[in-house]
């Protein structure tokens, strides 16, 4: 039994020495990381930071230079002492259970520093220092933020106010007085060089990076414009922030201890929008094709899921990305995330038949399209290819291409695919092309068609010499106003009883008023025309100045006089100028809903089409002032010939130009991004002219006068030379 209980007491006598040796090694080691201020008289207060302090004042010893100091309140990491009196300058030592460490050095001077406020912010913060010695008659103060120079804005001897330094970094305070030195505390300064993603909506996790951050996500607060958002995770170099659901667009700032620092712009843009997507079936490793608007041009920000398999997107840019499809996706619809913002997609097959693009992808009843892709037979009669049920005749097939014949009554749809027992759906073919509606070179229906409008229900009214036609949906001409014999006056009068002389340009309004600018080289005069053909002149001025006129959305008209600009004609038949624009504009203006004045520049002088603000600001949407050529893109990258009328579209809110050393029509969206419609039987050749109709690609035109756009979007232009009206389908 005694045995027993010996080896118990020895048991207990081991366990608590590798008790007493584990609790030893545990102990935080005695460290100091800084002190401040380096300098100062007796009894200043000397703040140490570090680690492994005693818990009391009296289980640490400090000295200066050999000097027992007075260790006045400690902490976990601060320890505060006063310098002692009978010490002089050298090395401040701290002690504790055994063990040493050395501070640094402090000087005995009258150089010294107090308090710091603040301890945190970014370039330009004003630090106060206050101390003692700060005052010279030889030479001025110096302050350092980590080493780097400080802008002092004020100084006495007992404050200082310094500017932080341009990417100063984390690092002491310094302040130099002619011979002398003191360190004080460590100022952490705060940068936000980037934010990623920089654009998203309610709910996207922005990752922001920089310096200074606090390491305890709480203490940093984070607002996108004024917006509080929530803090995920914090390390001094990284914060991760997700946006509030009332995230508004404007700059983010981060706050720390009541520092502001300010970062780049948060853009809020809504969802993605999918347009196309193509093939919408395919296997494995091959590429698909998105099409739309909201992306990212950083292909990590945009994350495509297959039927919830991740696929790899290649490439990106805000319109359009392109993505590997993963094994495993089978079938099942697409999802589409651009930072953190969701959009569904349709439905898409892992398989081998697939349809990636059509060409061309619009035309009429003849027109030939190749239809490449995967998985298609190299048999003909395989190949079951229909258009909204009709089938479509295959006049040529290999394993990734078939040819195919449009045959009447096609319309626009999806294109769809079978091969044995699979089917796939392809991209839309339109029924787009170009057909003349009425006239053509030949006939005598139209003399010298130019400027054209189109109301409400679909009719068009047609400047031809000095009178207006009318032609109805189906191309019947009947006389509008003017004289039945092209007799040129200026009389006020109802149809034929109404002259006019050499009508420029004409716009029309939401009730179907028509406004010209007709008049000689003596008087230009501004008109009115009534549904039932009512002429009256609202304005006149001397001279032929300039052809322009628009009517905006209130139906107020707007003019152009020649190197002056744009008036708006007032209630009071007086014009005011709007801009300041010297231009002279040649036809017909365009005015969106929101205000916004677009003209052609008219010339090869003027190649490029502007734009004239509400608030009255000249700009160039698209072209170049200078130089001429066929070259779509954006803004200023793009080359016109001589765009002589512009006209809105109602349907995409686009304008449409006609240039008429190009031949083409051309769309400008809001942003100036610029895109050929028809014209020069799709090459880029200048003065490719003639007289063609069928697909958008095939299309020729010459001496094009005017251009207008009906409610459905589809565009209308005359042409002098062919004497013709062409009617261009877009859908």
């Amino acid at each position: 039994m005694k045995h027993c209980i010996y080896l118990f007491l020895g048991f207990i006598l081991v366990f608590s020495a590798c008790k007493r040796k584990d609790v030893q090694e545990m102990k935080t080691p005695l460290t100091v990381k800084n002190f401040w201020p380096s300098s100062g008289k007796a009894g200043t207060v000397v703040t140490i930071s570090g680690t492994g302090f005693g818990s009391s004042a009296k289980e640490n010893e400090v000295s200066f230079n050999g000097i027992a100091a007075t260790v006045v309140d400690v902490k976990d990491t601060i320890m505060m002492v006063l310098a002692p009196e009978k010490a002089s300058s050298g090395k401040v030592t701290i002690s504790n259970d055994g063990k040493q460490v050395e501070a640094g050095s402090y000087t005995y001077q009258n150089l010294t520093m107090r308090a710091v406020n603040p301890l945190n912010g970014p370039a330009g913060t004003n630090l106060n220092i206050r101390g003692e010695g700060f005052s010279s008659l030889n030479t001025p103060a110096k302050v350092t933020v980590n080493g780097k120079e400080a802008t002092i804005t004020s100084v006495n001897d007992t404050l200082i106010v310094a500017a932080v330094p341009e990417a100063a970094g984390t690092g002491a305070v310094k302040v130099t007085v002619e011979d002398k030195e003191v360190s004080g505390p460590l100022f952490t300064f705060q940068h936000i060089a980037k934010l990623k993603p920089l654009k998203g909506g309610k709910g996207t996790t922005v990752t922001i990076t920089g310096e200074g951050f606090s390491t305890v996500a709480a203490d940093n607060s984070i607002a996108f414009n004024g917006k509080p958002g929530k803090v995920v995770s914090a390390t001094a170099t990284q914060i991760v922030v997700t946006t509030p659901d009332d995230v508004a667009t404007g700059p983010l700032s981060l706050t720390i201890n009541g520092q502001i620092t300010t970062g780049p712009d948060f853009t809020v843009i809504p969802p993605p929008v999918l347009q196309t997507v193509t093939p919408l079936s395919s296997p494995a490793g091959e590429d698909i094709t998105i099409s739309g608007k909201n992306f990212s041009k950083e292909a990590d920000e945009n994350n495509v899921f297959f039927n919830g398999v991740k696929g790899t997107v290649k490439s990106a840019t805000e319109e359009g990305l392109v993505v590997t499809i993963p094994a495993g996706a089978g079938t099942g619809n697409l999802k589409v995330w651009v930072n953190g913002q969701e959009t569904a997609g349709p439905l898409f097959k892992e398989q081998n038949l697939g349809i990636a693009k059509l060409t061309p992808d619009n035309g009429l009843e003849g027109s030939e399209v190749t239809v490449t892709g995967v998985g298609f037979s190299n048999v003909l009669t395989d190949n079951m290819v229909t258009l909204n049920g009709l089938t479509i005749p295959v006049t040529g097939a290999t394993e990734k291409e078939l040819k195919l014949k449009m045959p009447a009554g096609i319309s626009t749809g999806a294109l769809e695919v079978r091969v044995g027992a699979l089917q796939a759906t392809g991209p839309v073919f339109k029924r787009a092309g170009v057909m003349t509606l009425v006239g053509g070179p030949g006939t005598t229906d139209l003399e010298t068609p130019g400027s054209i409008v189109v109301d409400r229900g679909g009719t068009l009214f047609i400047v031809d010499g000095n009178r207006i036609k009318k032609v109805s949906a189906t191309g019947v001409i009947n006389h509008f106003v003017g004289s039945l014999s092209n007799t040129g006056g200026h009389v006020d009068g109802t149809g034929t009883s109404a002259l006019l002389e050499a009508p420029t340009s004409m716009v029309i309004d939401k009730l179907d008023n028509i406004y010209i600018q007709d008049g000689n080289y003596k008087q230009t005069f501004i008109r009115k025309i009534t549904p039932d053909g009512k002429v009256a002149t609202l304005f006149s001025f001397s001279g032929r100045l300039g052809g322009g006129i628009g009517v905006d959305f209130s139906g107020v008209v707007y003019v152009s006089q020649q190197y002056q600009g744009v008036f708006r004609l007032e209630s009071n038949a007086t014009l005011t100028r709007i801009g300041n624009g010297y231009v002279t504009i040649p036809g017909g203006m365009a005015i969106d809903p929101s205000g916004r004045i677009y003209y052609a520049g008219g010339d090869y002088y003027t190649p490029y089409v502007g734009v004239t603000s509400p608030g009255g600001r000249d700009a160039l949407l698209a072209g170049n002032s200078s130089e001429t050529g066929f070259v779509d893109g954006q803004g200023g990258q793009v080359l016109m010939g001589s765009p002589i009328e512009v006209t809105y579209d109602p349907v995409t809110g686009n304008i449409i130009v006609i240039d008429n050393m190009l031949m083409a029509v051309r769309s400008i969206t809001p942003g100036g991004l610029v895109t050929t419609i028809t014209g020069a039987a799709g090459t880029r050749e200048l003065f490719k002219m003639g007289y063609v109709n069928g697909t958008l690609n095939e299309a020729l035109f010459r001496h094009m006068g005017g251009v207008c756009v009906d409610k459905s979007g589809t565009i209308y232009v005359s042409e002098k030379t062919n004497k013709a009206i062409r009617k261009i389908f877009m859908k």
